[in-house]
């Protein structure tokens, strides 16, 4: 007898075509940039979400840039995602009607002439790495509830809201070309 798996035995996938052979390609990063940001978003796709997902929350960091600036780099934070969904499109950021955080490019310590406003900070600010080719983090949460978030949330807001929330979570990574 074949053995057929349920909703219950299947484990959470995310993936992206916007990553090849573990490379993030090169628009979604500073070889796509548009007025100091790079906006492009990557694609992102999710399957076998637990049964009971109400939202998914998307986080892409940059560990990497710990030595360089000093804290992890985030680039792209999401919240209250629509499972039913299946995925974010290329370009969702500027797109679609997201729930988007703020990233690192509205930081006080970078220097004047690379910060943005906190405005233009909200949303999807690709790769940028300065000194070597670096590994970006991309982990989706499969959350039990709806978060109460705004447009223009910290990442530690969202940190706070599924702490208790997670139903399930995926990471998947990609190099981006210094």
């Amino acid at each position: 007898m074949p053995y057929h798996t349920t909703k219950k035995d299947r484990i959470m996938h995310i993936y992206s075509n916007s990553i090849v052979d573990g490379y993030l390609k090169d628009e979604f990063g500073k070889r796509g940039v548009c007025n100091k940001k790079p906006i492009r978003s990557f694609h992102v796709g999710w399957n076998d979400l637990p049964s009971n997902t109400q939202s998914l929350a998307l986080v892409f960091v940059d560990h990497d840039a710990i030595p360089v600036c000093g804290f992890s780099w985030i680039h792209w934070t999401v919240a209250n995602i629509d499972p039913s969904l299946n995925e974010l499109p290329e370009n969702a950021s500027i797109n679609m009607n997201l729930i988007e955080g703020v990233s690192s490019w509205a930081s006080k310590l970078l220097h004047d002439d690379w910060r943005l406003s906190l405005e233009d900070a909200i949303g999807y600010g690709g790769c940028a790495p300065p000194d070597k080719d670096h590994r970006y983090s991309i982990t989706m949460y499969a959350i039990n509830t709806k978060l109460d978030l705004t447009r223009g949330f910290y990442l530690n807001e969202l940190l706070r809201q599924i702490d208790g929330n997670i139903l399930e979570q995926k990471t998947i990574e990609a190099i981006y070309r210094a």
